[in-house]
């Protein structure tokens, strides 16, 4: 398999870096030169947040270019010379203020809206002891960084080496992040504070996902979430992390299920449980494409858990439940672009919990609509008119769980044991 050097023509290197502003001058292959563990990278952010923020406006504009620079042979530039951005949004991202099929955007409580934007670095990346997910196993081959929308359509194969699209650009981001966590942090704060001035001056908060592909201790990141108290930064994993601060929330992420027709050794459902009796919101993904359960049923408690639409928006802060409540299933649809709905779940290993919504058929065995076939008064390619159909009706609004085997461990991004909450 090729090596992040092969792909980007870049490695380890013996020059130093420019100086970033005294005192600091770090070597601009940092990771090469440094065991890459969380502890090393939180200390690396930490101390290039600090000394950031501690410059005269004209310096630390001037601190902020030289990172851009120091960047720019990892993450390339655009066509008019730009270094490219850290921060980007994808399809999810934008419903939380566009809408999703004709709803209307979200809407805080004091009426504002919400923009998002996220950070997304490519998944399950080792380097040494580090892995950006590290417990990937069970939904590594799933992961919509590699399955859905451009990821797939123009992600190329699995060797490094066939990288494209977005699937490149999430590499390009890691590395800088490895090789310069100190240029890497100024950045990513300047794009952070940028995007906040845009969405306050339109009368929004912003939300932004650090993981939007990775699940990285939020210790790596504390230093720019505290230094954005007024920014809500919000995650999914699979670890045993804490939010790190008020202004961070975390929905957990189910890892599967043994159910019918497969052994899912990487299931966590115990874990998801313990977090849903504390009122913590956990995800789950679904096998059908259309049709979300309206609750899952424990069959070893005998409690029923509701399940809300996560697909609707991104923004998963609101979805907090009144304290004293059990927490709620995030339920996400099946976006994979390949296989059979009816085998995901065998298919992803029990990642996929599998849904069978029964559709309801009439007499003649054809699928019934929840409304009549609408003449859109477009035309396609060949001259004949477009309709549009109602959603199919499912008679089975229900996912039950029997008792599963004990979980496994789960790991931090250095592959150490945690300790379950």
């Amino acid at each position: 398999m090729a090596s992040y050097k092969d792909v980007l023509g870049v490695g380890p290197s013996t020059g130093k870096a420019k100086e970033l502003s005294a005192p600091q001058n770090e070597d601009k292959n940092w990771g090469v030169k440094h065991q890459v563990n969380i502890k090393s990278l939180k200390e690396a952010f930490n101390s290039a947040i600090q000394h950031h923020l501690s410059l005269p406006y004209d310096k630390r504009i001037e601190n902020s270019k030289r990172a851009e620079e120091e960047l720019a042979e990892h993450l390339g530039r655009t066509k008019n010379g730009r270094v490219k951005d850290l921060l980007g949004q994808n399809a999810k991202l934008m419903k939380s203020e566009t809408g999703y099929k004709g709803k209307t955007p979200i809407q805080l409580e004091d009426g504002r809206g919400v923009e998002t934007t996220g950070l997304a670095l490519a998944p399950a990346y080792q380097e040494g002891t580090f892995n950006t997910c590290p417990n990937h196993q069970s939904c590594k081959n799933e992961c919509l960084g590699k399955t859905s929308g451009n990821y797939f359509k123009l992600g190329g194969g699995t060797d490094l080496s066939e990288f494209k699209g977005p699937r490149l650009n999430s590499l390009r981001k890691t590395i800088a992040m490895l090789r310069n966590p100190h240029a890497f942090a100024v950045k990513l704060h300047d794009e952070i504070d940028s995007a906040r001035m845009e969405a306050e001056s339109n009368g929004n908060k912003l939300g932004v996902r650090l993981n939007v592909l990775s699940d990285i201790s939020p210790k790596v990141h504390e230093s720019i979430i505290k230094a954005h108290p007024d920014v809500m930064f919000y995650d999914y994993t699979k670890n045993a992390s804490k939010p790190i601060a008020e202004n961070h929330h975390y929905t957990r992420s189910s890892t599967g299920l043994t159910q019918e027709g497969v052994n899912n050794g990487h299931q966590n459902w115990h874990a998801m449980r313990r977090y849903l009796e504390k009122g913590e919101n956990v995800a789950m993904a679904f096998s059908h494409k259309k049709h979300l359960p309206e609750e899952v049923h424990d069959e070893e408690t005998g409690k029923k858990y509701r399940v809300i639409d996560g697909d609707t928006h991104d923004y998963r802060p609101m979805d907090k439940v009144p304290e004293g409540d059990d927490g709620v299933i995030i339920g996400l649809r099946n976006k994979k672009a390949t296989g059979k709905v009816a085998n995901a779940h065998v298919d992803s290993k029990g990642f996929f919990v599998k849904h069978d919504p029964q559709l309801l058929r009439d007499e003649n065995k054809k699928l019934v609509r929840d409304r009549p076939r609408e003449d859109t008064g477009r035309l396609n390619k060949r001259g004949r008119p477009i309709y549009s159909y109602g959603n199919t009706v499912p008679t089975n609004r229900s996912v039950s769980i029997k008792p599963q085997p004990k979980n496994r461990h789960s790991f931090d991004n250095d592959g150490r044991l945690e300790t379950p909450e």
